[in-house]
């Protein structure tokens, strides 16, 4: 036992000086490679989150313009549509007003022409009477004098 004591012995001293070489080189590793490299992944980290920041701000930005555009955009159609209803309403206006103003002419001739024809059928109807008269004196004397012959 004590042979393999004595090969551990021999080992061990044997691999005493790559032990502290593997240490010492995982502490300058970790201090010249890893904390730079580990600084510089954070920097990296941090502008990028940054940029993130930033470019979710801008789209942030971005869509209140957007809700603003729509927003005036709405309100210039409701304007429009305004508009266009109330010149709508002022050309409906307008040709009712030429509408009454026609049937008002077409009743004025309407009257203007009854009155015109009860004119003329009253003057024809004094003038067949006055015919009617002439006709039955004549008849009359027709008559009478075929009676007195």
């Amino acid at each position: 036992m004590e042979q393999i004591f004595h090969a551990l012995q021999g080992i061990i001293v044997r691999a005493l000086p790559t032990f502290f070489l593997v240490i010492l080189l995982h502490w300058f590793l970790k201090k010249v490679l890893f904390q730079p490299l580990d600084r510089v992944l954070e920097e990296r980290r941090q502008r990028t989150e940054g940029v993130l920041q930033s470019c979710q701000a801008a789209m942030e930005r971005a869509r209140a313009r957007i809700r603003e555009y729509e927003d005036s955009l709405r309100q210039a159609q409701a304007e429009i549509f305004g508009q266009q209803e109330a010149e709508r309403r002022r050309w409906a206006t307008g040709q009712a007003a030429l509408l009454a103003e026609a049937r008002q002419r077409a009743r004025q001739r309407v009257e203007s022409a009854r009155a015109e024809i009860q004119a003329e059928a009253d003057r024809t109807r004094q003038s067949l009477q006055q015919e009617a008269a002439r006709l039955a004196e004549t008849m009359a004397e027709s008559v009478l004098s075929g009676r007195a012959s």
